[in-house]
């Protein structure tokens, strides 16, 4: 403890040097913290917006369908599925999609699509980008020879509202069909990738189309057949435990016909999501280290400067008793005390920080394009991050005993009757 008493006076000793460091540290973790919730919120934003656009939550498929997606590997049970997703508390909404593989022809061009047949009503429920539309009006029911298509593909096809296309795809028997349809709607996609790959159609026509319903079915007012189903839960970074407690409770009293269905997340739907999110928050603490590593050099610098004005000093403790273990624990405390100092102070300023711009948000005007191409809004709203803090403290204490060493062992080296001959 006293120890302690020694270090903490020597550290004000000289109050300005070490005012400048103290605040050199509380900079530096604030800084590091901000930029922690920026980068987390910007990704949070852009996991989120891929998921509202046309990843949903959770997905289910049969096995079939996603080892090899053919015309006829559809949902068997998909009554029974649809009746234990309304069950489920933990699911909030979903929606049922017929999935067709076409290519699609206009007066200039053509270009390779894949044509989901949904629900309108269910699909919007699920989905933003089919209510971002930017032209036009989307599907009005699941029969119609109406098409919905993204503002990058109507681009490059050249075509607008009242525009005819023609889907030309294999059927159920393998044969080569074609469909007429008039273009309704043009929608603002989170990517401009997605815009030029997916259309939407209504379900029951399309799936008529391709031999999977007959007339008499087409007129049935409820979805009876689909290749997926996309769902949507109260918390998407629970997923994992929503899936398997509804995996778990479908399959329990199903027969073995139904063991071939798939439950996946949103993470194994698109799996750099998720490996965005597990590679974020490594990096992150790696970039916490560099800022940090850069402030454990100047506290070495403040230590050493101090050592060297304090050489008659230690000299002279030494001649009356004062050991190396005791001078060593004087240096290293020194220095964790100097460090220790700033941390609760950047610490607070990183969570005011990110308290306050969570909700106001920090617009980029001159990056507003470059977003968009990513799907991202120009505003952007930085996430509390309080899981790093305790990490953060730890690499501070780490990186101040580190930097403590050098001094500790250049204090223990000198000579009692050299040093106190210095002036």
């Amino acid at each position: 403890m006293k120890i302690i008493i020694m270090a903490w006076r020597n550290i004000w000793r000289t109050p300005w040097r070490s005012l400048v460091v103290i605040g050199a540290m509380s900079l530096g973790v604030w800084s590091g913290i901000f930029m922690m919730g920026w980068i987390n919120g910007l990704n949070d934003q852009r996991t989120i917006s891929m998921l509202d656009d046309n990843v949903g939550h959770g997905r289910i498929c049969s096995k079939d369908f996603l080892e090899k997606p053919e015309v006829f590997s559809t949902i068997n049970n998909l009554e029974a599925l649809s009746n234990r997703l309304v069950a489920d508390s933990n699911v909030t909404t979903f929606s049922s999609r017929v999935i067709c593989n076409s290519m699609i022809q206009a007066g200039s061009g053509s270009a390779p699509i894949i044509a989901y047949g949904v629900n309108p009503n269910n699909e919007k429920k699920v989905f933003k980008s089919v209510q971002n539309i930017s032209s036009g009006e989307f599907l009005k029911g699941q029969v119609g020879d109406e098409v919905v298509l993204g503002e990058a593909l109507a681009r490059k096809l050249e075509v607008d509202i009242d525009d005819r296309v023609v889907l030309t795809f294999q059927d159920i028997n393998g044969d080569v069909r074609s469909a007429l349809f008039w273009l309704v709607g043009i929608y603002d996609g989170a990517s401009s990738m997605i815009e030029e790959s997916i259309i939407y159609v209504p379900s029951k026509t399309i799936s008529f189309q391709m031999g999977l319903i007959d007339s008499i079915e087409l007129s049935n007012e409820s979805q009876i057949i689909a290749h997926e189903i996309n769902y949507r839960v109260k918390n998407p970074y629970e997923i994992g435990k929503a899936n398997n407690a509804l995996e778990s409770s479908f399959l329990k009293n199903r027969n073995s016909e139904s063991q071939s269905i798939v439950f996946r997340t949103w993470k194994e739907v698109s799996p750099d999501l998720g490996v965005a999110d597990a590679i974020l928050s490594q990096s992150l603490l790696l970039f916490m280290m560099i800022i940090l590593l850069a402030m454990s050099f100047g506290i070495l610098n403040t230590m050493l400067m101090a050592i060297l004005e304090r050489t008659r000093e230690l000299g002279m403790l030494m001649a009356i008793g004062m050991n190396k273990k005791k001078i060593f624990k004087l240096i290293v405390s020194e220095t964790i005390l100097l460090s220790f100092v700033g941390l609760p102070f950047g610490l607070f300023l990183g969570h005011i920080s990110l308290l306050v711009t969570s909700k106001t948000g920090i617009t980029l005007k001159s990056v507003e394009q470059g977003f968009e191409q990513m799907g991202l809004e120009a505003t952007v709203y930085p996430s509390v991050v309080p899981e790093y803090y305790l990490p953060i403290v730890g690499l501070v204490l780490i990186l101040s005993f580190l930097s403590s060493i050098y001094p500790a062992i250049k204090a223990l080296k000198l000579n009692p009757i050299e040093s106190m001959r210095v002036l």
